[in-house]
């Protein structure tokens, strides 16, 4: 006979227990293994088996063994939902059985939790024997489960836990009671990174399952704190615990492993809660928008909230708000910085970049609009600016009589999904009378390395058409050698933290000279920006690199400003076929 853990079996005097019936009663161990403790004749007699014996080989002594194994996830979740999530200790549930002759059967489950003196937990449960059409049938037995229902009305179905009503009812109870001012309180905001991309890949099912998992999660780590599902993947917890961060490292740790063949990541945001600040729903809102900071870098698991993330925040909000008027009324100007031949000194390009002077919040910084548009899908819009812009500027030049030399324009990998950049170029182009060799194309490494083969494609289209391309900022963090062999390209730009580190690094020289000298034995152009001092372009005129740009030649400055400066320092332009 297996074992009981040490267990008195109960046997109550059977002459008392009616038998005969489509129904039982039985006790089960809620731990692990939830290993059987007592059932009456009428359980045994369901599963097909003579004694307590025959059922517990059977059933391997386990309610584990009782469930029919298709039925057996569901069913132990939903008992946890019920039970364990909750404040609640009942459940009702519905699942098939086996019996040992192999007849299915199926069951209504009414079980209650109970926890005992010595610490241990124990489910009384009552099964039913039920028709198969009234099993399938939800409608015509939903008086139980109603009830049941009706008491978890504060509960997520999905998930068990606490519903956002709940959630905020009792952190307000929690923060009202005296001894509470003694403990640090923290809200935690949840949310699973691209949820929605994970439904359309794996559907909805599987998200369910995962959601369910995530909760489950939460439970082990926060059970004895406040824990709520308010919507799709969002969880918030209320706490008291000091090791919040360490707490959801290990949760994010346990999540990524969740679903097999895809890293599921989770983003979170922590808000200590002010002593004097008890307004749960604001306090929520501070965790959310920590969350939200989270979720747009790929090096942090969690942001904690603090007022300069508020202000980081609103620019967001203030540039995705009024990037449409900042075009349509012109407060982003081109910005233009010289790009010189390194062997003859003479400026032979221009690289165009992005300024906005707003009339309400003054300059804004590139570092926060383009990456705000680019999160927002909106930097197309910018984009298709800014080449409208240089088109402008060109045809200006020329009806002038002034010196011209090509202009490169940066372009984003999300122009090539959000429009029709290439088209849109072109239309520019031919409308201002620019020649394609006069408007070069810079894309960043980092997007050549997302496989999109309509972007390969059409920049492919416009170097076959007579565009330069640069791969923009090589060594900036996502390199890798082999896009020199793979993409095609024209002008490799280094990028200027090589400079910064060969001013106290010698090594870092030698590395610069081999990246140069590959780059011309693959047939293309070495340009190297963050030239800063003369050292600096010395030392580039020495290992052979062609072009460069930096503060040492001129800022990015308007058109007109950064030709004046040009003239100052003796820089002359080099002559180009147009």
């Amino acid at each position: 006979m297996p074992e009981n853990n040490g267990e008195r079996e109960l046997r109550p005097d059977e002459t008392m227990i009616p038998k005969g019936l489509p129904g039982g009663f039985f006790i089960y161990n809620a731990g692990e293994k939830e290993e059987l403790c007592f059932a009456d004749e009428n359980v045994i007699r369901l599963f097909g088996c003579s004694s307590m014996e025959e059922f517990r080989e059977y059933t391997n002594n386990s309610f584990l063994g009782m469930v029919y194994p298709e039925d057996l996830e569901k069913v132990e979740g939903d008992i946890q939902k019920q039970t364990m999530f909750g404040e609640k200790r009942h459940d009702y549930v519905r699942y098939r059985i086996q019996a040992k002759t192999g007849e299915i059967r199926y069951i209504e489950d009414f079980g209650h939790l109970l926890h005992g003196e010595n610490g241990r937990s124990y489910f009384y449960v009552y099964i039913v024997d039920v028709d198969k059409d009234e099993y399938y049938n939800r409608n015509k037995n939903s008086f139980a489960e109603a009830q049941i229902l009706s008491l978890n009305s504060e509960m997520d179905i999905l998930t068990g836990l606490f519903n956002m009503p709940r959630f905020y009812e009792c952190v307000q109870e929690e923060l009202a009671n005296g001894e509470n001012g003694q403990q640090k309180n923290t809200i935690v905001y949840m949310d699973i990174s691209d949820f929605k991309l994970f439904n359309e890949r794996f559907g909805f099912q599987k998200g369910d399952e995962l959601l369910y998992k995530v909760a489950r999660k939460l439970w082990q780590n926060f059970g004895e704190h406040i824990i709520a599902r308010f919507s799709d993947d969002h969880f918030v917890v209320f706490t008291h615990d000091e090791n919040v961060p360490e707490k959801i490292e290990d949760i994010q740790n346990a999540v990524s492993g969740m679903v097999e063949g895809t890293k599921v990541t989770l983003k979170a945001g922590i808000y200590y809660m002010k002593k004097e600040h008890c307004d749960v729903g604001l306090a929520c809102d501070h965790a959310r928008l920590a969350c939200n900071d989270s979720k747009q870098r790929y090096d942090i698991n969690y942001s904690i909230y603090n007022d300069e993330l508020t202000e980081r925040l609103k620019r967001r909000q203030y540039i995705v708000h009024h990037i449409d008027e900042a075009v349509e009324k012109e407060y982003i100007k081109v910005f233009y910085q010289p790009v010189i031949r390194v062997k003859t000194g003479e400026l032979c390009g221009y690289e165009a970049l992005a300024r906005w002077k707003d009339p309400d919040v003054g300059m804004l910084s590139p570092a926060d609009f383009i990456e705000t548009l680019e999160q927002s899908h909106l930097i197309h819009k910018l984009d298709s600016f800014i080449i409208k812009k240089v088109c402008e500027d060109y045809k200006r030049l020329k009806e002038a009589g002034e010196a011209l030399v090509p202009v490169s324009i940066n372009l984003s990998r999300l122009d090539f999904d959000l429009c029709d950049i290439g088209r849109i170029i072109d239309d520019y182009r031919e409308e201002y009378g620019v020649p394609k060799n006069m408007l070069d194309i810079e894309i960043t490494e980092s997007a050549l390395n997302d496989d999109s083969e309509g972007m390969r494609k059409e920049i492919k289209r416009l170097n076959d058409s007579g565009h330069q391309i640069w791969i923009d900022d090589f060594g900036s963090g996502y390199s890798s050698l082999n896009v020199l062999v793979e993409y095609v390209f024209d002008v490799l730009k280094l990028d200027m933290q090589f400079l910064r580190t060969y001013d106290h690094n010698e090594n870092m020289g030698k590395l610069l000279a081999q990246i140069v000298a590959v780059t011309n034995k693959l047939g293309k152009l070495a340009l190297q920006e963050g030239v800063e001092t003369k050292e600096h372009y010395e030392f580039l005129k020495s290992i052979g690199c062609e072009k460069c740009q930096g503060y040492y030649f001129g800022k990015p400055q308007p058109m007109e400003e950064t030709r004046e400066t040009t003239r100052s320092k003796g820089i002359v332009w080099e002559k180009v076929g147009a």
